[in-house]
Parts: C-alpha cells; structure tokens; sequence
C-alpha cells in the first residue's frame, strides 16, 4: 500500500511540474505568465519567485500617467512589470502582467518582431490597428479571434515615411494595404491581461 501511494505521489509531483517550476518563462494567454497567475496578490508572487526579485514602485502609463505596480526580475532577461488592479490597490493583486525580457516564451508563438501577417495568423482573422504618431498609435484593437481581452501589444512602422493616411486617432484594418507597405512590426514590450 505505501509503495502504491508513493507512486501516485510521484506521479502527481511530475503532472503538475510545471506550475511549480520557479524557471518556467512559458506565457499562456487567459491562463499564466510563469508561476503568475489571475487573481495572485503581491504576497504570492513573492512566494513564488522570492521576495527580493519583486520590487514595488510607480510604472509609466500612458500621456505622463503611472500605475501602481512592480517590476519581477528587473535589468535582466526575465524582467516582468507587474500593474497592480486598481479597484483592490491596498491588497496589490495583479491586473496586466507586461513582458519585457526576452526570455519569455508565448505559448502560441506571438513575440516581438512580428509582422501584421503573422500576427492575424496567430489572432484567427483580422483586426484594427490605430493610427500612427499619436500616444496611442500603433496600439492593435482585437475585436473576435484568438487575443481578444488576452493581450495588448503595438507596432511600430518599419519606415519613417508614414502616409497622413495612417496618422493620428483612427482605426485601419489590418489587411489595409498602405498599412501594410510601411511593413509594422510587434514592438519589445506585450501586455498580458490578468483580470
């Protein structure tokens, strides 16, 4: 009998590795970033990859604004900023989880550097994406598909000649074709929502 419990045990150990794994950088959208997952408070993110790698402070926002948050393994490959939810500030329980090392792998293979075209392969159709120069330019709009409500990243133009065309507060479909000449690409730094 405890041989056979031993053996379930051991099993159940390796079912579940990799939600324990401290060394996991696998993003799954709607699910986890690593060990973070949806409703975690400060304390448990704390648990789980050590106090002193998780430090507190102001994060930018967007026209000059900040957000209360942290940064996870800052100045190194792995480094994560974590927005606090604003409706339960004083208990610090995630709300966007924002990757910014490059060690963090998505699980459906979305990264910084991809084109409009890889990324609607990964959405499932296409989608909008704001008028360039402006605080919010470049920012994609996932209306339907697979990263709707899961994440928000932007493009940059891959050209300095930009159109008027694709300039300033406006959506254009991402198969538009004046978009697509000016070649934009996923920007270093994707959002993850954890709400």
């Amino acid at each position: 009998m405890k041989r056979v419990l031993a053996v379930l045990l051991l099993f159940g150990a390796f079912l579940h590795a990799d939600e324990f794994d401290p060394a996991d950088n696998t993003i799954v959208l709607g699910q986890r970033v690593g060990l973070i997952k949806p409703g975690m408070s400060s304390s448990d993110i704390e648990r789980a990859y050590g106090k002193k790698n998780l430090k507190n402070m102001d994060l930018p926002g967007p026209e000059g604004s900040t957000f209360p948050g942290a940064k996870l393994f800052a100045d190194s490959d792995r480094e994560l900023e974590i927005v606090w939810d604003p409706e339960k500030e004083s208990k610090k329980i995630v709300f966007d989880v924002r990757v910014i090392g490059k060690a963090w792998k998505f699980e459906n293979g979305l990264k910084a550097g991809m084109t409009i075209e890889q990324v609607e392969k990964i959405n499932g159709k296409p989608f909008k994406v704001m008028g360039f120069s402006w605080d919010y330019g470049g920012y994609a709009n996932f209306e339907g598909g697979k990263l709707e409500a899961k994440v928000s990243l932007r493009f940059n133009p891959s050209t300095d000649e930009i159109p008027d065309y694709l300039i300033g507060d406006k959506q254009i479909s991402s198969t538009d074709k004046k978009l697509r000449a000016v070649k934009p690409v996923v920007e270093e730094m994707i959002t993850v929502f954890m709400r």
